[in-house]
């Protein structure tokens, strides 16, 4: 009997599957953006988000007054690009209020080598630009040392060089 409760237990609480199974960026529901450079993009159920962050290409592609392509090579100084996994893990992305404690970050993996490819539309200073942004190659690795690889994604007219608040 007692081995029969375990059984049950583990498949109503300890079965649930890895949200960085392979596959997990089809689950990735909303690819969003802001700042000078954040491109995000999280799944529906609010536990696993990609971010990429990048220092002042809105404002380039702004000066030089058209469209704009930056290739980088990662791990890059001033890029950063990681998966967080957790819960509410949004909440503190191109957000000014922080709600329920913000994100409960559980594991953190950051990316050892790929390829990014940034595109940028400037707009006007009021309305920043749009961006595109391709990820291809990317090895992330967590603090454990475990490696997990991301073949490609694809963000596509996402609203940029707009802050919150």
């Amino acid at each position: 009997m007692r081995t029969l409760f375990v059984v049950l237990l583990l498949a109503t609480f300890g079965c649930r599957t890895d949200p960085l199974a392979p596959g997990f960026t089809t689950r990735l529901a909303h690819f969003g953006g802001c700042a000078d450079v954040i491109f995000f993009a999280v799944d529906g159920s609010d536990e696993v988000m990609v971010t990429f962050r990048a220092e002042a290409l809105v404002a380039a592609a702004r000066e030089a007054g058209r469209e704009t392509t930056t290739v980088i090579d990662l791990p890059a100084e001033g890029v950063e690009l990681i998966i967080e996994q957790g819960s509410r893990i949004s909440d503190a992305t191109c957000d000014d209020v922080i709600e329920n404690r913000g994100p409960d970050v559980d594991r953190t993996w950051i990316a050892s080598s790929g390829t990014a490819t940034v595109r940028i539309r400037p707009l006007d200073e009021f309305t920043g630009g749009r961006g595109d942004l391709l990820l291809e190659n990317i090895v992330f690795t967590s603090s454990g040392g475990d490696e997990l690889v991301l073949e490609e994604l694809e963000w596509m007219d996402v609203s940029l060089g707009w802050y919150p608040g």
